[in-house]
Order: C-alpha cells, then sequence, then structure tokens
C-alpha cells in the first residue's frame, strides 16, 4: 500500500514547491483565524496557481460558515475541504458543494468509533481525518495519538474509510506509525518545521523518504 503524503501549514511558495519536489501528494492551508499557520485565501491562491498538476489541495477550516467554505474553495482552488470544528454537522457538511469533505476528529481515550460511521452515514463522505486532543487547539500540536487508541480507531474503520493519520508525526516515528495503523494517508506540519509556518526542506524530504520506505 503507498500511503499518501500531506504537509500541511503551507504560508510560502517556497515551501510548497520543495514539497512538491520532495514528493508530497498534497498541500493544506490553514485558514482559521487562531492558527499560527494562518493564511489568507489571497494568498493560498496565488501560491496554488504556482503548484505542479496532479498536487491535490486541501484547506483547514475552523470557524467558517459552508458558504465561507464553498467559496474560499472555489476562489482558491482548494479540493478537500477539512472540517476541524467539533462542530460541523453532516447536514453542514453535505451543504459543502465546492470540495471534497474530509471530516477531522480528535479522539479521547474513551473514543466511540461509531461516531465515525454516523458521520458518514448522514453525511454521505467517506474521508476522515484523526488528529491528537488538545483542549482548544485544532491541529499542529505536535502531539501524537496514543498507540492503542490509534489502533483501534483505524483497525475498525480502515475497511469502509479513508483514514489518515495525524499528530505528532514526524521522520523518527512515521514509519513506526504507519505499520502500527496502515492508514490511507499521513498529515504532517510541526514536524517539518523550522518554526510554525516555515518548513524545512530537510526534514520534508525525510519525512517523504520515511513513508515511501515504509510497507505494509
Amino acid at each position: 500500500m503507498l500511503t499518501k503524503i500531506k504537509i500541511c501549514g503551507i504560508t510560502r511558495l517556497s515551501d510548497a514547491l520543495d514539497a512538491c519536489r520532495a514528493g508530497a501528494d498534497a498541500l493544506g492551508f490553514n485558514f482559521s483565524a487562531k492558527s499560527p499557520r494562518n493564511i489568507t485565501p489571497e494568498q493560498a491562491r496565488k501560491i496554488i496557481l504556482r503548484l505542479p498538476p496532479f498536487v491535490a489541495t486541501a484547506g483547514i477550516f475552523v470557524e467558517h460558515s459552508p458558504e465561507e467554505i464553498n467559496e474560499i474553495c472555489h476562489s482558491c482552488g482548494i479540493r478537500i475541504a477539512q472540517l476541524h470544528n467539533d462542530e460541523y454537522t453532516p447536514d453542514q457538511a453535505r451543504t459543502i458543494s465546492g470540495a471534497m469533505v474530509m471530516k477531522v476528529f480528535r479522539p479521547e481515550h474513551d473514543f466511540n468509533v461509531a461516531r465515525v460511521f454516523e458521520f458518514a452515514e448522514k453525511s454521505g463522505i467517506s474521508s476522515f481525518l484523526f488528529d491528537a486532543f488538545r483542549p482548544g487547539t485544532y491541529g499542529g500540536t505536535g502531539e501524537v495519538i496514543e498507540d492503542s487508541l490509534a489502533g483501534r480507531i483505524f483497525n475498525d474503520v480502515r475497511s469502509s474509510c479513508y483514514a489518515v493519520l495525524a499528530g505528532g508525526l514526524n521522520e523518527t516515528n512515521v514509519r513506526r506509525a504507519i505499520v502500527h495503523t496502515r492508514p490511507y494517508g499521513v498529515d504532517v506540519a510541526s514536524g517539518v518545521e523550522h518554526e510554525p509556518g516555515i518548513k524545512d526542506a530537510v526534514k520534508m524530504r525525510a519525512f517523504i523518504r520515511e513513508v515511501r520506505a515504509t510497507v505494509y
């Protein structure tokens, strides 16, 4: 299985192109005003217009309404809308027509996987991302999902949806994480940075090299 790779929190064209040259399948742009990796739609559009073909683009949304999400996706060329706020409902997900929808869960130790199946059934979407939980934050924390929790979730959902693993991944732990969870894809932000929003080309190449070398 060839694990897909997304480099998230892109704020600069140079970082975006370095990620593409290293072999990233997708790039993420964080539109949350609360994020240290925040980017405006205008800035994201300028970067996306310069990307090579066949690289997917994802938008991270926390405070935005479905109408705002549709507008940003349309104006920027965003192909995947990641819904990070726990308050997004299946009904809202269905009204997003400007991009494919990926619902994000930040599971705690007692997370009930039935929530994923319920959201999938009510919304019609089949793509989900699982990130480490920290109160009041929505990704990019550098924290990992506990092993037994991640293993349980991915074992349960793998056959019925496209499940992406995020949270504290870097070049030193991603191979083990992939073997343990067998995800459709992995998502990294802080693990390939100098500082929030500023990527490290060497770390990106090392991360992608480790993912590509992992077979399960």
